[in-house]
């Protein structure tokens, strides 16, 4: 079954969303990383159980959100996703980030501890900021210039996914990102540094998972991550930056156990 995906329009910005499961269950918000859309979670969607209320909403810039605006900030993209949840009527909810969407949710958490009744950091993004070395912007400019170049760089950060059909849409529908927004986000990146303001978020039940072949979000980036947080730390074996693709039957499994844990287990 397809997700229903409806959209919402608050001044210059339009947001649009995937939703499925039960509208009265546990709310989980999926947010998506740097290049790419809500797209990216639909094997996670497909497999998650129906009690829970599913949301996905596509970041500015990528996929069908739009802004007249150029703050592609993590900030910003964190009032984006206030602005949904209000919309939805969440006052709080399950936050699952992957990549830049980690940074989104913990700037979240920060700015409004009570938004989150857990959070899950899959392949996060670096809690000190982005290393210089990855802001490269000439590479950018060529992946957003020729699909060729994009397509060897995605398949890099999903390893083991099928190349199957749903790779190929998903391929495609990432690549239409704003060029603003792939140029603004390396910045984003660089720029969101909480460090150790992220122990404040202790007492938030957290969970981490990363890949054991990821060369972005590395082992030590997710266990510094799971540090601040006092988190605990999965490697899943054999998959890349994208457990969501790789892996998505054990990433669900493991959400599910989490976000239905008891206090303190």
């Amino acid at each position: 079954m397809m997700p229903c995906m409806p959209s919402l329009q608050a001044g210059s910005l339009t947001i649009h969303w995937s939703t499925r499961g039960d509208e009265r269950g546990e709310p989980v918000v999926f947010v998506h990383g740097n290049w790419t859309t809500s797209l990216f979670w639909r094997p996670v969607l497909d497999r998650l159980p129906a009690r829970y209320r599913a949301v996905a909403p596509d970041l500015r810039g990528r996929g069908q959100s739009r802004t007249e605006e150029h703050d592609y900030s993590v900030p910003r993209l964190a009032e984006d996703l206030v602005v949904l949840m209000d919309a939805l009527g969440l006052s709080s909810a399950h936050l699952v980030g992957h990549s830049l969407g980690t940074a989104v949710v913990l700037e979240l958490a920060l700015s409004a501890r009570a938004r989150a009744r857990s959070l899950t950091l899959v392949a996060p993004a670096w809690p000190d900021g982005m290393p210089r070395a990855y802001h490269l912007p000439e590479r950018q400019r060529l992946a957003q210039e020729n699909i060729a170049i994009f397509g060897a760089a995605f398949r890099a950060i999903a390893p083991t996914a099928p190349d199957d059909a749903f790779f190929q849409e998903l391929l495609t529908e990432s690549h239409g990102q704003r060029p603003e927004a792939t140029m603004a986000t390396l910045d984003a990146l660089c720029d969101w540094a909480p460090g150790d303001k992220l122990r404040a978020l202790a007492g938030v039940p957290a969970l981490v998972v990363g890949g054991e072949r990821d060369m972005l979000s590395t082992r030590e980036v997710g266990a510094r991550t799971a540090d601040l947080l006092g988190a605990r730390h999965e490697i899943l074996p054999g998959v890349g930056h994208s457990p969501n693709l790789e892996a998505p039957d054990t990433l669900v499994a493991l959400l599910d156990s989490f976000v239905n844990a008891p206090p303190g287990g």
